[in-house]
């Protein structure tokens, strides 16, 4: 858990509870409800030892939930969803995020799991990796570094998604591909 917050950071054995209440909170009847996981979702859910989050980012162009019912099964599993201000203290998150200062690229979402009417899945590997390229901090790289290791992803792909992004953003990234190239 990062030093400046206290809101417990939870590993992906506490995700997959907090999924299951929600589930179970969407019930039976209903559309189903399509969740799009970026961020480090894609390592905690994969087994990255020690991996932790505070909160799990929803892509939403490739999610669909009624925002209503969203908040209310999130609730229902002691989760806050899409805060705007000041985190409650000890209540993990939701977030929705838009495009805009997250890049990801064109992607068709890849299914993870399904708990009831709850569907859960994720950008290619490929995307995730070219989206945390464009901040590179300590946990994306740590991130990068297992993903590329547990999924092997394509090189020439991530560029190609890269060269996709506003300027600013696609000169970060090329220049943080180094990274990749030390992992080979």
């Amino acid at each position: 858990m990062p030093p400046e917050s206290s809101t417990p950071a939870y590993d992906r054995e506490r995700w997959m509870r907090a999924l299951e209440s929600m589930a179970r909170a969407l019930g039976k009847d209903g559309q189903p409800v399509q969740l799009c996981l970026i961020g480090s979702a894609a390592c905690i859910f994969a087994g990255m030892d020690l991996r932790v989050s505070e909160g799990l980012d929803i892509w939403q162009p490739s999610s669909d939930y009624d925002l209503t019912e969203l908040k209310n099964a999130a609730e229902a599993a002691g989760l806050s969803c899409n805060p705007t201000g000041i985190l409650e203290p000890d209540q993990p998150y939701l977030q929705i995020i838009e495009p805009g200062i997250v890049q990801i690229g064109k992607f068709k979402p890849v299914p993870m799991f399904k708990m009831g009417r709850l569907i859960v899945s994720r950008p290619p590997i490929e995307n995730i990796i070219a989206s945390k390229l464009t901040r590179a901090d300590a946990k994306d790289i740590e991130d990068i570094q297992f993903l590329h290791h547990h999924y092997q992803p394509d090189l020439p792909t991530i560029k190609k998604i890269i060269s996709a992004f506003p300027k600013k953003k696609r000169e970060i990234a090329g220049e943080n591909l180094v990274y990749l190239e030390v992992f080979q």
